[in-house]
């Protein structure tokens, strides 16, 4: 008989350490209101993630150092996202399947393949003394190919894939006869189907159908069971078994012994009904633990249901081993929107709910002892901003910006303004940085040009020298052809023989003093171009004085209207020909000249009501504008969705936004951490291993 635990809750919190807890600022913004899946973790510091333009750039973040990449550009924009065990897998509207191997990323860039500096400019042990560091170099170096970045992708079915979900063979335990032999990827397809499919080749492996839209499937992690739940209140149960001989008697040998998912019952999960037809029915949160001995499963209704999975194809038995609720059950706040146990004997399950909190039980206590973690409360959080390895964010070149980050650190030491290093440049013959702000955005760029021309420059000298030995050798000059950061040219042959690190700090000299050079032909060029937008918008300014000048000696009276209609005309005795249009002249002028407003009226034109016939027909325009834009948004929507989802949509666009709306959750391989994705960033909870310890699962008597 099922235990309902939340009578005996016990609220704790000893589960997540309070310290540290951290906060990295960025993006990760589901696109359907339900579907909160959209982060994934295969070790210790690493998370993905969906961001950038209609989140199509998945990211790995290092929370290690705060630092983020671009390791593929999907083709479609991703409904969820799943990553295990060196793999990253996310899914489409419209059936699409990407699946990215990330350690073949990983030994790719192994290898360095970031632009050679000049050998005047890079950091040399033997010289001793070095003005650009190798970290800061990173940034430098131009971004993989386009080609290296898009990741292919297949469909499988013509509907979203709701969630996608790994499954490995097992590695401490022998998986069950029938298993599958490789990894596997089980897509939840709003075309109420299951699709199997080997991640090796991307290659189905078997199809499943149900009765409703199904929202999460998942194997046990012996290969034995496959569960589903979709929109209606039911868990399906499915068992890998041979399939049936051949009716006709043929002989089949061992070998050629065909398995398939048989179906095996389904049970009716806590707090549906059969006869719900609500936004809110159904369940998309569903998870094994690490052992494969329970699974549980989490409803809209904020409902968390434990099964011992060992009694799920038991006719006779009652699987149910406890259930217990949300922090707000019933609400639509409260909504189990993904769930995982941690891996290992960490023995602990968490959930995210539809916005703001994250649940965490304790198996130890038969789920009683359970945390809920709050993400709006920020001063409990370390907020930090990440580094996007392949560009520079402008704002963190801003003097007036925290230099406790590490990129601005990084910029600042390579720069390098102490007043120790400005006397040691001196000394050298550097030019004094003193009189020198940091470079503004615009600088940097013109910096990393500069530096781009001269690594250009410099192999193009060295290959011209090169090529009569290599067309010699090789009987062709292709390497003047290639990309200069696709070949690294030998160190010592790019050391002059003989050079010092005396010559070596005087070429650094030359090549400061020509970028500061450049730098301040940069500000002279910016400075003209401000002079002449200030010219240009003076000269618009007068001719919409002369323009609007002449307008109001035309029409020395325009009385006020009453009250416009809703196609922006004007309604009553005010409503004459003169004044629309002097309404449309004077809208006309708004939208050529957007300097007409301020101090480019003259104060007359407020007196004889001409202002106020404006100002009447821009409201109108912008609330007709409004509603075009609105019913343009309603009518995608309805085209793109399915018919069963439209009114969830509309709700979904009446709803409130939240920065605390979340997007999903992942442990790390080792358990120990907990990551949260949300549309504000991503937050980082360490368990709290010492109680971990001193209460272990295995109580001796």
């Amino acid at each position: 008989m099922a235990v309902d635990v939340e009578n005996c809750y016990r609220p704790t919190e000893r589960l997540i350490v309070s310290s540290p807890r951290r906060h990295f600022r960025t993006k990760v913004r589901p696109v359907h209101w339900q579907l909160r899946s959209l982060i994934g973790s295969d070790k210790r510091d690493v998370v993905y993630f969906p961001t950038g333009n209609n989140s199509l750039h998945v990211q790995r973040l290092n929370t290690a150092t705060c630092e983020t990449e671009t390791i593929k550009v999907l083709s479609f924009e991703p409904r969820c996202l799943v990553a295990g065990n060196g793999w990253v897998c996310c899914g489409g509207e419209t059936g699409e399947f990407a699946a990215i191997q990330v350690d073949e990323d990983e030994d790719a860039e192994d290898l360095d393949v970031r632009p050679e500096l000049n050998p005047d400019m890079r950091t040399s042990g033997e010289a001793g003394n070095s003005y650009l560091d190798s970290s800061i170099l990173s940034i430098f170096a131009p971004p993989r190919s386009s080609k290296s970045l898009l990741v292919k992708s297949k469909k499988f079915g013509k509907e979203r894939v709701n969630c996608i979900t790994l499954w490995f063979p097992p590695t401490l335990a022998n998986p069950v006869r029938g298993s599958y032999a490789g990894p596997v990827a089980v897509l939840a397809n709003n075309d109420k189907s299951v699709a199997l499919v080997s991640l090796r080749n991307q290659e189905s492996l078997d199809e499943l159908c149900y009765p409703d839209c199904v929202n999460r499937a998942v194997i046990s992690p012996d290969g034995r069971l496959l569960v589903a739940i979709s929109d209606d209140p039911y868990l399906y149960i499915h068992e890998r078994r041979e399939k049936d001989l051949p009716k006709d008697g043929s002989f089949v040998s061992a070998d050629t012994i065909a398995y398939e998912w048989r179906p095996c019952g389904k049970v009716h999960l806590k707090s549906q009904s059969k006869n719900d037809r609500s936004d809110n029915r159904g369940s998309f949160a569903a998870c094994f633990s690490s052992t494969g001995g329970f699974l549980a499963v989490g409803t809209q209704y904020g409902t968390i249901s434990i099964f011992d999975a060992s009694l799920l194809t038991d006719p006779d038995e009652d699987p149910l081993v406890t259930y217990f609720s949300s922090s707000r059950p019933n609400t639509e706040t409260g909504a189990i929107r993904d769930m995982a146990f941690a891996p290992g004997g960490i023995d602990l399950l968490a959930w995210t709910e539809d916005r703001g909190r994250v649940g965490v039980a304790d198996l130890r206590s038969g789920f009683v002892s359970r945390q809920i973690l709050y993400l709006d409360k920020d001063d409990a959080y370390d907020h930090r901003a990440i580094i996007d390895r392949s560009s520079i964010d402008p704002r963190l070149l801003d003097p007036r910006a925290d230099r406790s980050d590490p990129l601005a650190s990084t910029l600042s030491s390579t720069l390098d303004l102490s007043s120790e290093r400005r006397r040691a440049n001196r000394s050298d013959g550097l030019p004094d940085l003193d009189s020198n702000r940091p470079p503004t955005h615009d600088e940097t760029v013109v910096i990393l040009e500069e530096l781009r021309e001269r690594n250009q420059r410099r192999l193009d000298q060295l290959t011209q020298s090169g090529a009569a030995g290599a067309t010699s050798t090789t009987g062709t000059s292709s390497a003047t052809s290639r990309l200069p950061w696709l070949e690294r040219p030998n160190r010592s042959t790019l050391r002059p023989e003989g050079s010092r690190p005396r010559e070596r700090s005087a070429s650094v000299s030359r090549a400061i003093s020509e970028i500061m050079g450049s730098i301040r032909d940069q500000r002279e060029r910016l400075r003209e171009n401000r002079d002449r937008l200030r010219e240009s918008q003076e000269r618009t300014r007068g001719a919409a004085r002369e323009e609007i000048e002449t307008e109001r000696r035309r029409l020395p009276g325009i009385p006020l209207p009453r009250r416009t209609n809703g196609l922006g005309g004007s309604v009553g005795t005010a409503a004459d020909s003169e004044s629309q249009s002097a309404g449309r002249t004077l809208s006309r002028l708004m939208a050529n000249n957007p300097f007409v407003l301020g101090s480019l009226v003259d104060p007359d034109f407020f007196e004889n009501g001409s202002w106020e016939a404006y100002e009447g027909l821009r409201q109108t325009n912008e609330a007709e504008a409004r509603r075009r834009d609105r019913a343009s948004f309603l009518m995608r929507e309805w085209e793109e969705n399915n018919p069963n989802r439209r009114t969830a949509f509309a709700m979904r666009d009446t709803r409130t936004y939240d920065p605390h709306d979340t997007a999903g959750l992942a442990w790390s391989d080792d358990g120990q951490v907990l990551y949260v994705g949300a549309e504000d960033g991503i937050y980082e909870f360490h368990v709290n291993m010492l109680d971990r310890k001193l209460h272990p699962s295995i109580v001796l008597r």
